[in-house]
């Protein structure tokens, strides 16, 4: 890591996993959906949790080489997620379109229920306006599920630009949605921070157009042992933000 790095004249914030947090993990929100549809399926809670976790398994190693994929899993979440309950329930001898939709409602239901600001994520975005730096909030993903989010957290005011995967046209880690936050806001890369949890995405995406990037690791577990990816700092809360103030 760098022993010295001089507050910058701009940020640039993920928003998943930095300003916004969801204290059920997807597993466990599934595992709650299969408790309350299992009935109605009368099936044993167990095995429509089992089968629907095969799907899921197998749907990640589907995707997990194929940028195309992984770009429609990302803007068509509800879609991808139907699917992969109606293959479960295919499995178990169900052919179930409409409960399967009902299903993954109940889980976004979940997910939103236990999404909430990461500690202090308005108090530090506040103390960042009022030193008068330009921000800008980089998300992949669907616009509707992101611009959701954005409103239902009162985040927008923070923020002077707002870049979504599915309005702007590319993703993270695509340099031309880098470069664009850093045009429209009129920083330089060397003058500008990167706040992210995804190391590949963020951090080292914006490493290499020569922004120093902070990685932000909430649950403290640290960097991968494996890690080839090494973040100019690392912080555990967003006000640590403010300590590398000069």
């Amino acid at each position: 890591m760098k022993n010295q790095i001089t507050f910058p004249k701009g940020m640039l914030f993920d928003m998943d996993g930095v300003l916004l947090m969801t204290t059920q993990s997807p597993d466990q929100s599934w595992q709650q959906v299969c408790q309350q549809f299992a009935p109605e399926l009368a099936l044993a809670p167990h095995l429509l949790a089992e089968a629907l976790g095969k799907s899921r398994r197998a749907y990640k190693r589907e995707i997990e080489h194929d940028a195309q994929k992984q770009r429609r899993d990302r803007l068509e979440p509800f879609e991808t997620r139907q699917e992969m309950v109606e293959r479960a329930l295919k499995q178990l001898g169900r052919e179930e379109h409409v409960l399967a939709a009902e299903m993954v409602r109940a889980y976004e239901a979940l997910r939103e229920n236990h999404r909430q600001l990461t500690p202090h994520a308005l108090e530090t975005l506040q103390r960042l306006r009022d030193l008068a730096l330009p921000l800008a909030l980089l998300s992949n993903g669907n616009a509707t599920y992101q611009r959701h989010k954005i409103q239902q957290h009162h985040l927008a005011p923070f923020f002077d630009l707002i870049l979504i995967e599915e309005e702007f046209g590319v993703a993270k880690p695509d340099q031309r949605i880098f470069l664009a936050a850093l045009k429209q806001l009129g920083l330089e890369a060397q003058d500008t921070w990167m706040i992210g949890d995804n190391l590949t995405l963020d951090i080292a995406a914006s490493q290499q157009l020569g922004m120093v990037a902070i990685w932000v690791d909430l649950t403290g577990r640290g960097l991968p042992k494996d890690s080839a990816i090494h973040p100019d700092r690392i912080i555990h809360t967003l006000p640590d933000l403010l300590d590398f103030q000069d």
